[in-house]
């Protein structure tokens, strides 16, 4: 998360926005359920699907909810090959456009939207690891 708070930033968006979706699909692949086969093609929702729930916790699937489906809104693997204008044009299909404030930059706050909900996957995540 650290390299996609400075790709921030520096106002880099798309690859902020990559890396920011990199860290939650890994954290999540962490805890996927040993006898499941990788098969979610970085779809971030089919990943916590697969999270063993028992080494995950209920606690720890519930707070992620939200946030999950915030970066499965936002996150798309095809990042790290966009511009600006193609995420932006991505963003305009969702209408997202549409939940932003008048004069702000839509794809400033879709990154912001997409970087908090990372950080809490990625914290919680983080705390389930180290104390199971």
């Amino acid at each position: 998360m650290g390299d996609a708070t400075q790709l921030k930033r520096l106002e880099r968006y798309p690859l902020a926005m990559y890396a920011a979706g990199v860290a939650v699909e890994c954290m999540l692949r962490a805890f996927r359920h040993q006898d499941l086969e990788h098969q979610a093609h970085h779809d971030v929702a089919h990943h916590f699907r697969a999270c063993d729930a028992e080494r995950l916790g209920e606690r720890a699937r519930a707070k992620l909810r939200g946030p999950v489906a915030t970066v499965h809104l936002l996150w798309l693997n095809s990042f790290r090959y966009s511009h600006e204008q193609r995420l932006r044009h991505h963003l305009n299909e969702l209408k997202y456009y549409t939940r932003v404030k008048r004069g702000a930059d839509v794809l400033k706050v879709a990154c912001t939207e997409l970087m908090d909900a990372a950080l809490q996957i990625v914290t919680v995540g983080d705390e389930r690891w180290r104390n199971p």
